[in-house]
């Protein structure tokens, strides 16, 4: 396996695709729940090859992620050659935390001054270890989530 097998949960949303995968597959409604009986470790692979494919594709379609923690916030533009990491952490040690989104909205609203919050912030480049897919899939696996565009360029212009 490239990635990792989705949870039950994950796969739920992609039920008319598995359908279709075992289809392609010439797996019958009625051939899966027996491989699911008889064949188990042929069932996990057959998911486990569906699971590599929702990722592989998932992946190719996202180009920005976030990462945030109380006091960090870090976001990712995956070029196909590199990535692009801008982010910053409140030094102030009464800073509300980031977790909470009800604090980017007092700050959007000039309730809380950002400058108040003392940030240090922090820029840089990365190439990719493996290849694009599989650090990405890394950093999701570490917590990263899918942000936008539009978000990850509202942080950066934080930097000027």
């Amino acid at each position: 396996m490239k990635y990792r097998t989705l949870t039950k949960k994950e796969l739920e949303p992609f039920k008319d695709e598995f359908i279709q995968f075992l289809s392609s597959h010439t797996i019958t409604g009625d051939d899966w729940e027996k491989m699911k009986i008889e064949k188990p470790k042929e069932a996990k692979r057959m998911i486990d090859i569906f699971s590599d494919i929702v990722w592989g594709k998932s992946l190719e379609k996202i180009t920005f992620l976030e990462h945030r923690d109380h006091k960090h916030l870090n976001v990712f533009k995956c070029n196909q050659e590199n990535i692009d990491v801008i982010g910053f952490a409140l030094t102030n040690s009464n800073a509300p935390s980031l977790l909470k989104e009800e604090t980017f909205n007092d700050i959007a609203s000039g309730k809380i001054l950002f400058s108040d919050l003392k940030a240090e912030f922090h820029q840089s480049q990365k190439n990719y270890k493996k290849d694009r897919q599989a650090d990405m899939f890394e950093l999701m696996e570490k917590g990263c989530t899918p942000c936008t565009e539009a978000y990850y360029y509202g942080i950066k212009s934080l930097l000027k």
